[in-house]
């Protein structure tokens, strides 16, 4: 099973996506923006798989 989008997927800058989240929760891109960068991410090829039907 593939885990890739599919070629016709709607893709949307990070910009957008900022703009989006602002718009849903009453809050401009900025603060968003501030509230990303205190919150520390792993990149994927660190993360822990946990397998949820155990």
């Amino acid at each position: 099973m593939s885990r890739e989008a599919p070629a016709d997927a709607d893709i949307i800058s990070d910009e957008e996506l900022t703009a989006l989240l602002a718009e849903a929760e009453g809050r401009t891109p900025e603060e968003i923006e501030r509230g990303a960068a205190e919150i520390e991410i792993a990149p994927p090829e660190e993360a822990i798989a946990v397998d949820v039907d155990e």
